[in-house]
């Protein structure tokens, strides 16, 4: 009976011996931490809003989703807008067929002058080549005759073959006349295809109007893609969808605030401690957050400022 006591007495002792141990140890924690419930939550809250007026034709996000830089939030109304950048591709692609045309036009004309001024000119050289030998003909038949006058004036041969050597030389005088024409014809022929070149520049001119064309095409197609852009509206960075302010049909004026952003990863707690609890505190010191619609889960930070 009395060993039940002395081991009753021991556990009893080892109790208190316990209890005194924690309590010391809650009230060295008590005085030595801080606990304070009067504190909030604060977050950076990005605005989003448009840079144009206009009616909301879509919001593809809901409150609460997770969005990331760059991703569709919002589109505006903005048929007019594409159908006037359809008009103006639909421009585009006949200039471009229109400029093309143009360039087989100029290859074509180009091809079939030259084909046109080598054959003139080989003809040219054929006709002087000819005119060549006829004058030496010609030449040799003014000999003839002169040998022929002679003889006929010696008497030594008949005034039928002088008259035959001066038909001879008349009717070369005449090949030679014609053939002359037929060079200078064939010249002024060669110089009317020559002066034809001109038709290049002429449509190297179109091609080139048809560049600028293109050109100012393509600048009002950009101008009116950067008028979709405005149309929408992307999230500036990776976050949380917090509110919705405007829906679907709503008409909206640039500036007005449609939806508000948060990031999750960025949040802060501002405390308001009693004076008296100051000196248990430091900058860098880790904090315990625990929070009452998340009661089961701790949440952990640091003191970057003390006081304001």
């Amino acid at each position: 009976m009395s060993d039940l006591k002395r081991k009753l007495k021991f556990i009893i002792a080892v109790v208190l011996l316990g209890a005194l141990l924690t309590l010391s140890y809650e009230a060295f924690y008590w005085f030595t931490h801080v606990y304070e419930d009067n504190a909030r939550i604060q977050t950076d809250i990005t605005n989003i809003s448009a840079q144009v007026d206009g009616k909301i034709e879509d919001v593809v996000v809901k409150e609460g989703s997770t969005v990331k830089k760059g991703q569709l939030l919002v589109i505006l109304h903005h048929e007019d807008i594409r159908l006037k950048i359809k008009s103006l591709q639909t421009d585009l692609s006949l200039e471009r067929a229109k400029r093309a045309q143009l360039e087989t036009e100029k290859s074509v004309f180009i091809t079939d002058l030259n084909f046109k001024l080598e054959t003139q000119q080989v003809k040219i050289r054929a006709l002087k080549q000819e005119s060549v030998a006829i004058n030496s003909r010609l030449k040799l038949a003014d000999r003839n005759l002169a040998r022929v006058r002679l003889l006929v004036k010696r008497k030594l041969t008949p005034e039928t073959e002088l008259i035959a050597e001066q038909d001879k030389g008349l009717s070369l005088e005449g090949e030679a006349t014609l053939l002359a024409g037929r060079i200078s014809v064939a010249q002024q022929e060669l110089n009317q295809l020559k002066s034809t070149r001109n038709k290049v520049s002429i449509i190297e001119n179109q091609i080139n109007i048809s560049n600028i064309q293109q050109t100012q095409i393509k600048d009002s197609i950009r101008q009116q893609e950067l008028r979709t852009s405005y149309r929408h509206i992307t999230s500036p960075i990776d976050g949380v969808v917090g509110r919705i302010i405007k829906f679907r049909g709503e008409y909206i004026e640039d500036g007005v605030n449609i939806m508000m952003l948060h990031d999750p990863n960025l949040y802060w707690v501002e405390a308001y401690i009693d004076e008296s609890q100051l000196r248990h505190l430091r900058l860098g010191q880790d904090v315990l957050i625990n929070l009452e619609p998340r009661p089961f889960e701790d949440f952990h930070g640091k003191i970057k400022q003390i006081g304001r």
